[in-house]
C-alpha cells in the first residue's frame, strides 16, 4: 500500500484526531495596489458582501470523515488575536470593521449544507499589510466522545502585491470539500480564474496543466479545465496543483488538497523541535511521518520505516535542504533549521509518501 501527506511549517495541524482545512469562498484573498495611490485592486468594499473573499472552517473527524463543529474558535491575522463585537465585526485597534466573524456560514459539502464557522474579510487589507503577505489563522477546540481537543495552525495565506496590470489569480473548487469519505468515490476539481480581481468568463487562449505534487516528485496530470478525482488516486491525501497558462505562457497556478478518509491508514506528521509551529532562529525542525490505522488511531512505524519527502520553497520552486543533494530525498524524517527557511524565503512546504 502506498500513504502520501503534506505539511507546511507555517501550517502544520496539531494532533491525531482532526482533519482540518480552510478554503477561501466569493474572492480570491488576493489583492494588488497601485504604488503610491489608494487604488486597490480588487477593491473589497466595493464588491457585494457575499462576494468578498471568506475564510471557511472546515474540520473532520479523521477515523470516518463525519464534520465537525468546533465550540471555541480564535481567529488571527498575523500574530494578533482578532476581537469582535456583538454584530462579529473585528474591534482591534487600527483593524475596527475590517473584518466579520460568521458563526453559523452555510457552504455546501458533498451535497449537503452545513452551518459552519466563517471570517469574511469587509475592507481593504493593503493598509494593514506593511505591503507584503500576511496570514489568516485559526484554531480552537470541537468536543469528541465528551472530551474537547484542540486544533490550531490551519493558516491561509493573504497575498499583497504592487499591480503591473493584467494579473492573474486561481481558485480551485470542488464539489466535496476535497474529502473522499468511501472507495470508490470521486469528486470534480474546477479552476475559477480571476483577472485583477474579476473572474473570467471567457476561457479562449487558457490552457491547463494538472500536477500531482507527490513525495516522489511532481507528476503531470489532466490538462482541462475540470479534473476528476477519485479514491484510486489518492493515497490518504493528494496534493494537487493546477498551472494555467495564456497564450501558451504561465499566468498563475492553484493548489488543492485531498483527503481519502476510506483509506485503513494515514500519514501522521509529527514536527519536534520548535514550540509552536514557526522556525525561529537557532532552531531546528524535524518533520517526521508515521503510519496510523484509521479505526484505532493506532501508530504503526513498522508498517513504513522509510519515507521519500518532496520540498519547495515559498515561491513554490523546488527546495534544497542543506546537507541533500536534491529537493526530493529518501530517509525517516526531515530536519528544516532556520537557515534552511531563511533560504526557501520564510515558508517551506513538503510532500511526503511511503509504501509498505
Amino acid at each position: 500500500m502506498n500513504l502520501e501527506g503534506s505539511f507546511t511549517l507555517i501550517a502544520l495541524m496539531d494532533g491525531t484526531t482532526i482533519n482540518g482545512t480552510l478554503r477561501v469562498e466569493g474572492t480570491p484573498l488576493v489583492q494588488r495596489y497601485n504604488k503610491g495611490t489608494v487604488v486597490f485592486i480588487p477593491d473589497f468594499t466595493a464588491l457585494p458582501e457575499n462576494g468578498r473573499p471568506t475564510v471557511v472552517v472546515i474540520l473532520r473527524d479523521i477515523s470516518d470523515g463525519g464534520i465537525l463543529v468546533p465550540n471555541t474558535i480564535e481567529y488571527r491575522y498575523n500574530d494578533l488575536l482578532l476581537t469582535f463585537d456583538n454584530n462579529g465585526l473585528s474591534t482591534n485597534s487600527g483593524m475596527v470593521g475590517y473584518f466579520k466573524k460568521i458563526d453559523a456560514y452555510s457552504t455546501t459539502i458533498g451535497g449537503a449544507t452545513y452551518k459552519v464557522p466563517a471570517l469574511r474579510v469587509m475592507k481593504n487589507l493593503v493598509p494593514i499589510s506593511g505591503y507584503d503577505n500576511d496570514r489568516i489563522t485559526v484554531s480552537g477546540t470541537v468536543e469528541i466522545s465528551g472530551s474537547s481537543i484542540g486544533f490550531n495552525a490551519l493558516s491561509k495565506e493573504v497575498v499583497i502585491q504592487e499591480s503591473t496590470g493584467n494579473q492573474y489569480d486561481v481558485l480551485i473548487s470542488n464539489n466535496k470539500g476535497s474529502q473522499l469519505l468511501t472507495a470508490g468515490e470521486s469528486l470534480t476539481d474546477t479552476v475559477r480564474i480571476f483577472k485583477d480581481g474579476v473572474e473570467v468568463t471567457d476561457y479562449t487562449g487558457f490552457t491547463f496543466q494538472w500536477v500531482k505534487m507527490l513525495g516522489a516528485g511532481d507528476t503531470n496530470w489532466g490538462t482541462s479545465r475540470t479534473q476528476v478525482v477519485s479514491t484510486n488516486d489518492v493515497d490518504n491525501v493528494l496534493k494537487l496543483r493546477c498551472d494555467v497558462k495564456k497564450d501558451g505562457s504561465l499566468v498563475a497556478s492553484g493548489y488543492d488538497e485531498i483527503t481519502d478518509f476510506s483509506d485503513p491508514y494515514y500519514a501522521l506528521l509529527k514536527l519536534t523541535g520548535i514550540s509552536g509551529n514557526v522556525v525561529k532562529k537557532g532552531e531546528t525542525a524535524t518533520v517526521t511521518p508515521v503510519a496510523v490505522k484509521r479505526s484505532t488511531g493506532e501508530e504503526v512505524p513498522s508498517l513504513i520505516t522509510t519515507w521519500t519527502f518532496s520540498l519547495k520553497d515559498n515561491a513554490g520552486a523546488a527546495f534544497i535542504l542543506t546537507g541533500k543533494s536534491a529537493a526530493t530525498f529518501t530517509g525517516a524524517n526531515a530536519k528544516i533549521t532556520f537557515e534552511d527557511m531563511v533560504r526557501a524565503k520564510m515558508g517551506l512546504s513538503g510532500s511526503i509518501s511511503g509504501t509498505a
